[in-house]
């Protein structure tokens, strides 16, 4: 199968590149917007008629979508958000049909204000940040293409990643745990393994991948911090910070079994070992 993934050097992206690429079983192209990176096809996610005409010369059998505007970025650049976050996915969703294609895109919990937790797929996006509202918006639900909504956590290659485990893992003496803050997402390998799952199968629409045993921040940062043996690290419990986006998978057809988090985590750890690109 021919696979193409958008996003290749973020943190979704170049995971989902790394992983199919070991496989061996599919042809993996990947697009950057780093020039230095030679085994990508360089575009810019703001160039819509671009990446149309990338998915044209490349005709893959699946489009796996890992582009976005993230967060704090999101503020800065509105329309660049609402254009790459919100529009981008149904031009997608378009071409992926004129060369019969399979979308998947990956999606985000931040799409929920986090007041309450235990989202299901049928639950109404309420967040209201410019990140949130294109995410919402770009969540493509057609028959025979599919939406991944869940949270990430992974290494980084490029400089200036905002992920919670990198930062973690720069870091020495005390650091903040939240106690109060609940998440339920899978770590990037997780979710290429999910994709995986996903590329012949016959499920659409939109999908929650998420865990069905929440931890805590501070439990998820305790975990990272076995798996990788960070022991320069005291992690304090904090308790004023309060969120929860905890989703929660409600459809019969989506069968995708997940480790426990210690296991997740070394998993990724090892995986990591065994890549130049992390060294």
């Amino acid at each position: 199968m021919k696979l193409l993934i958008l996003g290749g050097n973020g943190m979704a992206g170049h995971m989902l590149a790394d992983y199919f690429r070991r496989q061996g079983k599919h042809h993996v192209f990947h697009t950057t917007r780093d020039k230095s990176d030679l085994g990508g096809l360089y575009v810019d996610a703001n160039d819509i008629a671009g990446v149309e005409k990338l998915v044209d010369i490349v005709s893959p059998h699946c489009i796996i979508n890992a582009m976005g505007v993230l967060n704090q970025f999101a503020e800065r650049d509105k329309i660049g958000a609402y254009h790459v976050n919100g529009f981008l996915p149904h031009h997608l969703w378009r071409k992926a049909e004129d060369v019969q294609a399979r979308l998947i895109h990956i999606s985000t919990d931040c799409v929920f204000e986090g007041t309450r937790g235990g989202y299901t797929e049928e639950d109404a996006p309420d967040g209201t940040s410019v990140y949130a509202i294109s995410k919402s918006l770009g969540e493509v639900q057609k028959p025979g293409h599919l939406t991944i909504r869940t949270s990430i956590i992974g290494p980084e290659i490029r400089s200036g990643g905002i992920g919670l485990m990198d930062w973690f893992l720069a870091q020495s003496g005390k650091v903040s745990g939240y106690r109060r803050v609940m998440w339920n997402g899978v770590t990037t390998l997780q979710l290429a393994k999910a994709v995986d799952v996903m590329l012949d199968s016959s499920v659409s629409g939109l999908i929650h991948l998420a865990h069905p045993e929440p931890v805590s921040k501070y439990e998820l940062l305790q975990h990272i911090q076995a798996a990788f043996h960070k022991e320069n690290v005291e992690i304090i419990p904090e308790d004023e910070h309060i969120q929860d986006r905890t989703l929660v998978n409600t459809r019969a057809d989506v069968l995708l079994p997940l480790p426990s988090y210690p296991l997740m985590l070394q998993e990724l750890a090892d995986w990591m070992k065994q890549s130049e690109m992390y060294l």
